[in-house]
C-alpha cells in the first residue's frame, strides 16, 4: 500500500479539452450471460482505443471486472477459460481475490499485476480450476470477491529494468500451473482419426503422441 504525497489533480491548468475525471469502477454495469460463461473480456470494457491501421480492432482496452451475478447454465466454467489471445493482456488486481487465481496466495494479490504477451497461453491455477470443475453452475451466484481491471493492446509491451529487477516480482508465477492434472481421455480417438486421413490404419498404441 502507498499513499501519494500530492494529487494529479494539482496543476495550474488543463490544456485543450482533456480534463480530469474521476469514475467508480465499482459502480460498473457488467454485462451478464445466462446461457454460459466465460465471455470475451471484451465485454466488460469501460473505455477503448480505436485503431486506424487496423479496421475493428482496438489500440487498447481498458476492462474491469466487477462484482458480478455469474451464469447457470450447467457444464460452464465460470472463470476464465484456459486461452491463447492475439492481444497482449496486462491485468492488475485493485482489491480482494481474482476467481481465476484464488490459489495464488503469493503472486496475484491486490497491487499485483500479470502481463501476458500475445499468444502466450494462460488461465486459471490448478486451485481455481479443481474447484471450478466441481460447481454444477445450477443456481446463480454473485461473485463479489473483488475488483481486477485489465488493459488489452495489440501492441506488444516492453519492460522497464524496474520491472525485470523488482524484489516483488514473482519468478515463481508459471507454478500456479503445475499441479493441474491431464484429464483429456480422447488420445486414442484422435490417433484413429489421423490414421483415416492418412489412409492407413495400423493398431493404436497406448503412447501418447509428442505435443
Amino acid at each position: 500500500e502507498r499513499t501519494s504525497p500530492h494529487s494529479p489533480y494539482n496543476v495550474v491548468a488543463w490544456h485543450g479539452n482533456y480534463v480530469p475525471f474521476k469514475y467508480n469502477l465499482g459502480q460498473f454495469c457488467a454485462v451478464n450471460s445466462v446461457t454460459y460463461d466465460h465471455l470475451d473480456p471484451s465485454v466488460y470494457t469501460v473505455l477503448t482505443v480505436p485503431s486506424y491501421t487496423e479496421p475493428g480492432t482496438a489500440l487498447a482496452d481498458f476492462v474491469v471486472f466487477p462484482p458480478r451475478v455469474m451464469a447457470t447454465d450447467e457444464n460452464t466454467l465460470r472463470p476464465p477459460w484456459f486461452h491463447r489471445n492475439t492481444m497482449t493482456e496486462f491485468m492488475g488486481l485493485v482489491y480482494g481475490t481474482y476467481d481465476a487465481k484464488s490459489g495464488n496466495t503469493r503472486g496475484f494479490q491486490p497491487g499485483g499485476a500479470s502481463l501476458h504477451p500475445c499468444m502466450t497461453p494462460h488461465g486459471p491455477d490448478a486451485t481455481s480450476y479443481a474447484k471450478a470443475i466441481q460447481d454444477e453452475c445450477t443456481t446463480p451466484k454473485r461473485f463479489q470477491g473483488g475488483l481486477a481491471f485489465m488493459f488489452e493492446t495489440n501492441c506488444m509491451l516492453g519492460l522497464t529494468d524496474y520491472a525485470r529487477t523488482c524484489k516483488h516480482r514473482d519468478t515463481d508465477y508459471a507454478m500456479c500451473w503445475a499441479n493441474l492434472a491431464d484429464t483429456f481421455t480422447g488420445w486414442e480417438q484422435l490417433q484413429k482419426k489421423r490414421y483415416e486421413y492418412q489412409d492407413d490404419k495400423p493398431s493404436i498404441s497406448n503412447s501418447r503422441p509428442v505435443r
